[in-house]
């Protein structure tokens, strides 16, 4: 039995099988790729689940500044690929992470001219932990754990502060008001 299927119908299905690939390439990517296109992501425009892995928050928050791979971008955003930021002092690494950093910064002999937004409103304790741990683990890199503890204490700890750090700022902090 042979079926035929009119110009109309070929024409429907092309037009279903074209939609079904845009909507599945939006769900599908990562928004932090979709922000690449425009501005990267903010605290403001960031959703992220409560149960989020680190793998998940960093491709939601992180990737689009310091790529997939963790090695960031030229001039602008630092690597986080066998950085001394990551894999040293974690107590460090929460600050920047929960209240950002501004101006310039050297990492590995190199400045970078970068802005990273504080994301101490969009992410809790739980999940500032699970995205440092995973950088702190990938990308070539091997330093321990961060417990969201840690992070609770620092986020206790910098709670007054509401502007992004700077370097000289950070090399400031002692590690007792860490």
């Amino acid at each position: 039995m042979t079926t035929t299927v009119g110009f109309r119908s070929i024409r429907a299905v092309r037009a279903a099988a074209v939609a079904v690939v845009v909507l599945c390439t939006v769900l599908c990517t990562p928004a932090s790729s979709r922000a690449q296109a425009g501005k990267p992501p903010t605290p403001a425009t960031v959703k992220v689940g409560a149960a989020a892995s680190g793998a998940q928050v960093y491709s939601a928050t992180c990737a689009a500044c310091h790529q997939a791979d963790g090695a960031g971008l030229p001039e602008k955003y630092p690597p986080l690929a066998g950085s001394s930021f990551v894999t040293g002092d974690e107590q460090r690494l929460i600050h920047i992470v929960l209240r950002g950093l501004t101006g310039d910064i050297e990492v590995e002999g190199e400045t970078f001219k970068g802005e990273m937004p504080g994301w101490a409103p969009a992410l809790n304790n739980a999940q500032v932990a699970a995205v440092l741990t995973h950088i702190r683990k990938s990308f070539g890199n091997n330093a321990a754990p961060v417990t969201a503890a840690m992070v609770a204490k620092i986020r206790a700890a910098s709670a007054v502060r509401k502007k992004p750090y700077t370097a000289p700022e950070l090399a400031k902090l002692r590690a007792s008001e860490r």
